[in-house]
């Protein structure tokens, strides 16, 4: 890896250190912050139906009517459903955090491979297995894991990729200080 295609360490220190404090926000107060996520996507969901719905009726032929002013009308009820009953909610946001852990398990290892012999790159592989452990634990608990869980693992998840992040920038801004980066075969 050159120096051209390293990333900037004072960005990736940025979001390192904006992770680490929404780690420890939704580590505070994980139910409150898991509720509130689930009735913003509630309330998005409402906006989009409704837009949809209206785009709908503006559709040129009566099957594009048809379908886009039923689609609205769906996603618009989901939304309101997801409102009233946040427990519906929360089970469904909690099946797309686990797919949401998978990906970013498999991101996380793939970047630790790209910077294996840095400092941090060990914690990387640690941040990627442990994005996998959440979704094993989301799995056990599911469908009955509730706006706690979705707070206090992504919460986890957050600062422990921020720490990771913290410390690969200062990994990065020591190499390029001392040209160790042209050293790094991968």
């Amino acid at each position: 890896m050159n120096r051209k295609t390293l990333p900037g360490s004072k960005a990736m220190m940025l979001v390192g250190v904006l992770l680490c404090v929404f780690g420890v926000i939704l580590l505070l107060s994980p139910a409150a912050v898991g509720e509130a996520v689930i009735r913003l996507v509630a309330l998005v969901l409402v906006i989009t139906g409704v837009a949809q719905l209206i785009q709908g009726f503006r559709g040129g032929t009566f099957v594009h009517k048809a379908s886009g002013s039923i689609l609205g009308a769906i996603v618009a009820g989901v939304g309101v459903l997801v409102w009233l009953n946040p427990q519906l909610g929360s089970s469904f946001l909690t099946a797309l955090l686990m797919m949401f852990f998978v990906v970013q398990g498999l991101w996380k290892m793939n970047s630790a491979m790209r910077f294996r012999g840095m400092p941090g790159s060990g914690l990387m592989l640690f941040a990627a297995i442990m994005s996998l452990i959440f979704v094993f634990l989301l799995w056990k608990q599911w469908p009955l894991a509730g706006a706690w869980a979705i707070g206090v693992l992504v919460g986890l998840d957050l600062l422990l990729t921020g720490i990771t992040m913290i410390v690969l920038a200062n990994a990065l801004r020591k190499s390029r200080s001392s040209n160790y980066v042209d050293t790094i075969s991968l």
